[in-house]
């Protein structure tokens, strides 16, 4: 496995691992359809429809909170660094450049021989390793994994003023005009 991600890192023919550059094109496609509003030199302010998002380029964030922990500019940044001729590179994690990964995958990892020519001291040989002791939940086990900000979507769309969030017996608003 070490071969082939040193191999795979070598033959990487752009600035970044494929991982990292996909989801880079991947926000920039989705940057193309935000809005970008000044605040002041290093806070913007994106809007995504009717949803504000605030991006502080000094400090590398965002209020979607994918900037900052990805560490690669998410498409409200992307937004920004499009409309000031920015490079995204400069934004993006030192650990997704090709000489990092090159690094990480340099040292030799030897296979390890059959398990029968194993040499074990009599001491460890004759250690019983139980399984830990654990308390299992109470409740019925959860069948569905808990979806992230970025899965989730609410279906639910009225009729009468065509919003998200809410069906037509719990809308407060207008009807829309036709």
């Amino acid at each position: 496995m070490s071969y082939a991600n040193r191999h795979l890192a070598r033959s990487t023919f752009t600035n970044l691992s494929k991982r990292a550059e996909d989801i880079l094109n991947d926000n920039y496609i989705q940057s193309l359809k935000l809005v970008v509003s000044n605040s002041n030199d290093n806070v913007k302010t994106v809007y995504d429809h009717k949803t504000k998002f605030i991006v502080d380029l000094k400090e590398r964030t965002c209020t979607c909170r994918r900037f900052d922990i990805d560490e690669i500019p998410c498409p409200h940044a992307m937004a920004i660094l499009k409309e000031f001729n920015q490079d995204p590179y400069k934004f993006c994690s030192h650990y997704f450049t090709k000489e990092i990964i090159l690094k990480t995958y340099e040292e030799t990892v030897y296979p390890v021989v059959d398990e029968s020519l194993w040499n074990v001291p009599e001491e460890v040989a004759q250690k019983i390793v139980n399984t830990p002791q654990g308390r299992t939940k109470s409740g019925r086990p959860r069948k569905k994994r808990i979806r992230s900000a970025e899965e989730t979507t609410n279906h639910n769309k009225c009729s009468r003023c065509e919003k998200k969030g809410h069906n037509v017996k719990t809308c407060r608003n207008m009807p829309k005009k036709k």
